[in-house]
C-alpha cells in the first residue's frame, strides 16, 4: 500500500502537467488568433502632397491574395472632398479622373461632372515565392493619383492612398517608395510621384496553425514505427488488424497535406522536408510490421487428415 501511494501521486502529477500543458497551448492559439484580428486596420500614404481640405482619398479594399498566380486583387474606390462635390454631396462637381498602374483592368477611371463617384475592381502583380509557405511574402507596387483636365493640360490634385487590411489569413502593410523616376504636374509645378508598395504576409495565427499541423503529421510515423518495432522484437503480440490502421495512417497524409491553410502547391519545402519523410516512415513501419507478422504470427496447421477419413466412402460400403 505504501508503494502504491507514490505511484498514484506520480500519475496524478503527470495528468495535471498534461492538462496544464494543453491549457497553455490552447491559450497561445487563442492569443495568436485574436492578435491577428486586432492587427487589421487602415494605413494611408500621401502620393501627391496638398492641403487636407483639397485632398482626394483612394481606398484600396483587398479582396484576395492569390499566392499561386502572384496576384493581389482589390477594389479601388475614389473619395473626394466636399470642395470637389456637387451640392448633393455625392456626385462630382467637376471632371475627376484616377490613373492607376500597373493593373490588369482599366488604368484610367473617369467621373464626369454630375456622375456619382464609384469603384473599380483591379488586379496587380505581387512578387513572391509560394513554395516558401507559410513564410512567403508578396510585394506589389501601385502608382495612382487623381487629376483634372486631360492631355498635356492634365493637373494632378492632392491624393492619398489608404489600404484597408481585411484579407482573412493575411496581414497587409503599405510603404512609400520615393525613388521611382515618375513625376506629375500639379498647380504648383512638377513634383516627383512616389509609389505605394503593398506588402502581404501571412498572419501569425495561420503560420502557427500550419506549423502545428506539420508537427502532428510528423508524430504519426513515430507512433507507427514504435508499434511495428515493438511487435517485431517480440515485446508486443502481433495483431493482423493493426495493418489496416497503419494503412489508414498512410492514406491520411494526403488529406492532412491539402488541409494546410493556403494550400501550398506540390513541390514546396514542406513536401521535401516533412511530407516525403512522413510517407517513408509510414511505409517503413508497415514493412516492419508485415515482417513481424510473418515472424511471430500464428502459423497455419500442417496436420493431415487420416487417409481413411480423407477418402470418400462408396455407397453401400
Amino acid at each position: 500500500m505504501a508503494a502504491e501511494r507514490p505511484r498514484a501521486r506520480r500519475l496524478h502529477g503527470q495528468v495535471a502537467a498534461a492538462v496544464l500543458l494543453a491549457a497553455i497551448v490552447y491559450a497561445v492559439v487563442v492569443l495568436l488568433y485574436t492578435g491577428g484580428l486586432r492587427e487589421s486596420g487602415n494605413s494611408c500614404v500621401q502620393v501627391v502632397q496638398g492641403a487636407e481640405s483639397d485632398r482626394v482619398s483612394v481606398k484600396l479594399q483587398p479582396a484576395a491574395v492569390n499566392a499561386v498566380n502572384q496576384r493581389l486583387e482589390f477594389q479601388l474606390t475614389l473619395h473626394a472632398p466636399e470642395s470637389m462635390l456637387s451640392r448633393d454631396g455625392f456626385t462630382a462637381g467637376q471632371d475627376i479622373s484616377l490613373l492607376t498602374f500597373p493593373v490588369d483592368g482599366s488604368k484610367v477611371l473617369t467621373f464626369a461632372k454630375g456622375d456619382a463617384l464609384g469603384s473599380s475592381t483591379q488586379s496587380d502583380y505581387a512578387a513572391g515565392i509560394v513554395e516558401e509557405w507559410p513564410f512567403d511574402t508578396y510585394r506589389a507596387e501601385l502608382t495612382t493619383f487623381a487629376f483634372t483636365g486631360g492631355g498635356d493640360g492634365r493637373i494632378a490634385i492632392p491624393t492619398e492612398v489608404c489600404l484597408d487590411d481585411s484579407v482573412p489569413g493575411w496581414q497587409l502593410h503599405t510603404n512609400r517608395v520615393d525613388d521611382t523616376g515618375y513625376s506629375v504636374t500639379t498647380a504648383t509645378g512638377d513634383r516627383p510621384l512616389p509609389t505605394v508598395e503593398i506588402v502581404a504576409t501571412r498572419s501569425a495565427s495561420t503560420v502557427a496553425f500550419g506549423i502545428v499541423l506539420l508537427g502532428l503529421m510528423a508524430v504519426i510515423p513515430v507512433l507507427v514505427l514504435f508499434v511495428a518495432i515493438s511487435a517485431y522484437t517480440g515485446r508486443r503480440q502481433v495483431e493482423a488488424t493493426l495493418t489496416s490502421w497503419i494503412g489508414a495512417m498512410l492514406f491520411a497524409v494526403i488529406p492532412l497535406r491539402t488541409f494546410l491553410p493556403g494550400s501550398p502547391p506540390v513541390g514546396s519545402w514542406i513536401d521535401y522536408l516533412v511530407v516525403l519523410w512522413v510517407i517513408v516512415g509510414l511505409v517503413t513501419g508497415l514493412t516492419i510490421y508485415i515482417l513481424a507478422w510473418n515472424r511471430w504470427g500464428t502459423r497455419a496447421s500442417s496436420r493431415r487428415l487420416p487417409r481413411a477419413a480423407a477418402e470418400p466412402r462408396s455407397p453401400g460400403s
